[in-house]
């Protein structure tokens, strides 16, 4: 439990110092919860469990909530986390960024009234097919236009 505590402590050191502007520890030091004020519109804010054995398990849980699952170390895990503000920074920039946050949280709303459809219904097979293809063919767009869309920061 030790370990646990000062790997925690080494990523809270190491977040504040990337520009987090709160990181609350809940449960003694297994559980942590790090805020990012990026600009007045935007908090990024992760979540990351420090396990037994010295494993992180790390979701970002605003602006939309991703879980990106398991990492060896607290290095990794820092790394991960300030790649992924650096991006945010970047996007932010863009006049896109509100209709990119809408697509997101739409994308999280559809996951969540999958769930509940085949938990709740007893959907046929034909209309799960249908489903499946068409959210087939939105990942096959996605592909698309990431081959034609320029890099941010290129």
């Amino acid at each position: 439990m030790i370990t646990s505590s000062f790997s925690g402590d080494v990523i809270n050191v190491s977040l504040r110092q990337m520009g987090a502007s709160s990181i609350k520890e809940v449960r003694n030091g297994i559980l942590y919860i790090a805020k990012f004020e990026l600009a007045a519109e935007l908090c990024v804010t992760y979540v990351f469990n420090v396990t037994k054995r010295d494993k992180y398990y790390l979701q970002r849980v605003s602006p939309y909530p991703i879980s990106y699952g398991d990492f060896e170390g607290a290095g990794e895990v820092v790394e991960f986390i300030r790649r992924d503000i650096e991006k945010f920074r970047n996007a932010i920039n863009s006049h896109n960024f509100p209709r990119f946050l809408q697509t997101a949280n739409e994308m999280v709303q559809l996951s969540h009234a999958i769930e509940l459809l085949f938990l709740e219904r007893n959907v046929s097979a034909e209309d799960i097919d249908s489903l499946y293809h068409g959210l087939e063919d939105g990942l096959n767009r996605i592909k698309e236009i990431r081959e034609h869309a320029p890099r941010i920061g290129q």
